[in-house]
């Protein structure tokens, strides 16, 4: 083999390593973006479920039953209590 195959031979490989270093690259790009909507979308979530509880906590005080407030919030009345008290321990905390 003379120099210039190992030259070619060299460049193939340098070219393979840099085609997979960039798609290695644009793999970690993505993960960061998802990332970036995935803590986005916890904020969301625990904002929307404090409202929730906010809503829940109005209507149980206004004297509507706990069974309707959990059959329309689509939750298990168990869950509901559950979650009643853990907002009422973490008050006290």
């Amino acid at each position: 083999m003379d120099k210039e195959q190992h030259f070619e031979l060299l460049r193939e490989s340098a070219a393979k390593v840099k085609e997979l270093q960039d798609r290695l690259q644009s793999i970690r790009d993505q993960e960061a973006a998802l990332q970036a909507q995935r803590v986005t979308t916890l904020e969301e979530l625990k904002k929307a479920r404090d409202a929730r509880f906010e809503r829940m906590t109005a209507a149980i005080e206004d004297n509507v039953p706990k069974a309707q407030v959990a059959r329309e919030l689509g939750m298990d009345r168990t869950n509901l209590y559950k979650l009643l008290e853990g907002k009422d321990d973490n008050a006290d905390a």
